[in-house]
């Protein structure tokens, strides 16, 4: 009943939105009355529902005829963003303009209105223009180095590589991950950390797919070590889980690991076990998960989801926080004003009683493979005893 209420929410707002933008268009469109015009209009609405036709088309296992409506609906989610939000600009002018009476913005928009269509074309222009820079932006990730010191017990200073929301489905796939792999060999590191969000959902695609075998081809001294992130329990989180285990990745669900030189990783469950599609069980609380790691070694904690306001986290005693989810602030703008409102530190790093807590912008994308925030990133990072 939850997702039914869901399915029909989403189906009003595209309806609402899409309806918005469609009269603000009109002028770009050919004569209603033409067979120009009605195609015009059909391929409108088909683009308008291409992300939901696709996303059911693949959860009933039609994955060839899903792609092409996912990657088209996935790249209009970002188009309607800023034609939504230039147009709203346009219409307040334009109350503006009934008070001032300005000439230059008297206009409806209507097909054969020539200063309605400069204004739509040149919305159209700018937003094309923004999504090609965000989508060249999201195309060549960069690498973040981070170095930090320690007292605590370890055996050798180390140096590992943090990647989350790879977001690996119907959009980004193997040779989008061949080149995420070849990244992190270079940097030839003692361990590789995923921080949730490997999967964008329906881990299927990815299965099909020479992922697993790229995945081994991943080079460290002690191993890969990944959470689940909030896609993994949209999609399936044991099959995504089972998956990456298959091919020699250590999966932590509010449990812990331990390396040889002094060093502890503490995963927790992503907060969606709590969700519809979650097993509804909780997670652990930090404090039970941690109580009987040995507190001489570097503890490294990986919860996908940045805390809210470090309520557990500050008091641990741990030594570094890993998280993700965020993309950077919502990954298109002007997003992440939501973002900051969620959480205290959305992006970048902040110390809490001498823990360190670092918020990565992510590796991959959701949804429109664009990115008008910041850069991805993977993070490599060295601790040097001190």
């Amino acid at each position: 009943m939850k997702f039914l209420v869901f399915y029909v929410f989403v189906l009003i707002a595209v309806g609402l939105f899409g309806t918005y933008i469609y009269f603000r268009i009109r002028p770009l469109l050919a004569a209603s009355g033409t067979w120009q015009g009605v195609a015009s209009r059909v391929a409108y609405v088909v683009v308008l529902l291409s992300f939901i036709i696709g996303f059911l088309l693949q959860g009933r296992g039609f994955y060839m005829l899903s792609a092409p409506f996912t990657y088209i609906g996935s790249w209009f989610l970002a188009v309607m963003l800023y034609l939504i939000m230039f147009f709203a600009v346009i219409d307040v002018a334009r109350i503006v303009n009934l008070v001032f009476k300005a000439d230059f913005l008297s206009f409806k928009y209507v097909f054969g209105d020539e200063k309605a269509r400069l204004y739509s074309l040149s919305v159209c222009i700018l937003t094309a223009v923004i999504l090609i820079a965000g989508y060249f932006n999201a195309k060549f990730p960069v690498t973040k180095y981070l170095k930090y010191e320690t007292s605590k017990n370890i055996s050798q200073n180390f140096k590992f590589v943090l990647v989350s929301d790879v977001h690996l489905g119907m959009i980004h796939s193997d040779s989008y991950f061949e080149r995420l792999k070849d990244k992190i060999n270079a940097e030839n590191p003692d361990f590789v950390v995923i921080a949730g969000d490997f999967f964008d959902g329906d881990p299927v695609p990815v299965i099909n797919s020479n992922v697993g075998k790229i995945l081994e081809e991943i080079t460290t001294g002690c191993g890969i070590y990944a959470v689940n992130g909030n896609h993994e329990w949209i999609g399936n989180a044991d099959v995504a889980d089972n998956f990456l285990k298959k091919h020699g990745v250590t999966v932590l669900r509010d449990s812990t690991a331990r390396l040889p030189f002094g060093v502890t990783i503490i995963g927790r469950e992503d907060r969606s076990v709590d969700s519809p599609r979650g097993t509804r069980i909780g997670r652990k609380p930090l404090k039970s998960i941690i109580e009987n790691i040995n507190r001489e070694d570097f503890s490294i904690l990986l919860d996908h989801q940045p805390p809210r306001h470090y309520e557990e986290e500050k008091d641990s005693g741990l030594d570094l926080g890993l998280s993700g989810h965020t993309h950077a602030g919502g990954q298109l703008w002007p997003l992440r004003i939501f973002t900051k409102r969620i959480y205290e530190n959305d992006f970048g790093e902040i110390v809490k009683n001498g823990s360190i807590f670092y918020t990565t912008s992510g590796y991959g994308t959701w949804g429109p493979p664009i990115r008008t925030s910041a850069r991805p990133e993977i993070v490599v990072i060295e601790v040097e005893k001190k």
